[in-house]
């Protein structure tokens, strides 16, 4: 008797061994697939990433533009002698770049497969994963004063440039000095009311892509890091 017993104790430990090894293996498994997913999304942030990058530093380089043509659209207010033609209008269309909207081509996809699926529990650097959440918050907001800042100005200059490119016949006011034409329009007052708004709106946009690209750059950074120590 004693001996079937101790042979039944035998039994059900090496059942339970058995069921904890078993258990034990497919912790493993799934702390491995775990990681795997870790660096994979991390991966997947820095192209995400990269791609805002390279709009703030596309940005950057309109606002260059932007600034230079504002500056000759001064220039064209002051001297009667620059009057309305192609080269002009240019310069007109290419003041109010960026003045309607934002370049918008960025890649959340991923970010918000962390958010959708719970999946950001995954990244098990929590300074990290705070770093993430808070940049993607952050770049939205900054956009988002971007767009209450924006000024009429480019609503204004449309009356001149689509009369301009459009018109059948002759607009009146072609081999005109600009000021004349706003004159003509009456909305000289308005112009120049508008004109200084834009100038301000791209100073404030300038220091708003400033920085947002300071943010991608340390967020990026901080996820290639994590990517090293996780190798």
């Amino acid at each position: 008797m004693k001996r079937y017993t101790a042979y039944a104790i035998g039994e059900i430990l090496l059942v339970v061994i058995g069921i904890l090894i078993a258990l034990e293996l497919g912790d493993l498994k799934q702390e491995r697939t775990e990681r795997h997913l870790e660096k994979e999304y991390l991966e997947r942030l820095v192209i995400d990433l990269e791609n805002d990058l390279s709009i703030t530093e596309f940005i950057e380089r309109t606002l260059v533009s932007k600034e230079e043509n504002l500056i000759k659209v001064r220039s064209y207010i002051e001297d009667p002698s620059i009057v309305l033609d192609d080269s002009v209008m240019l310069t007109l269309k290419r003041s109010y770049i960026l003045g309607a909207e934002l370049p918008n081509a960025r890649l959340t996809g991923t970010f918000q497969e962390l958010i959708s699926t719970g999946n950001l529990r995954l990244i098990r650097n929590k300074d990290l994963r705070n770093n993430i959440v808070n940049f993607y918050s952050a770049w939205e907001h900054n956009n988002n004063r971007i767009r209450e800042f924006q000024t009429e100005y480019i609503t204004l200059l449309l009356q001149i440039v689509d009369r301009f490119n459009f018109f059948e016949s002759e607009p009146f006011y072609k081999e005109k000095p600009l000021k004349e034409v706003l004159i003509q329009l009456q909305i000289e007052n308005e112009f120049h009311r508008y004109y200084i708004e834009e100038i301000n709106y791209m100073e404030f946009t300038k220091r708003i892509i400033e920085r947002n690209k300071s943010l991608v750059k340390s967020t990026i950074d901080s996820i290639q890091q994590e990517l090293i120590r996780l190798n």
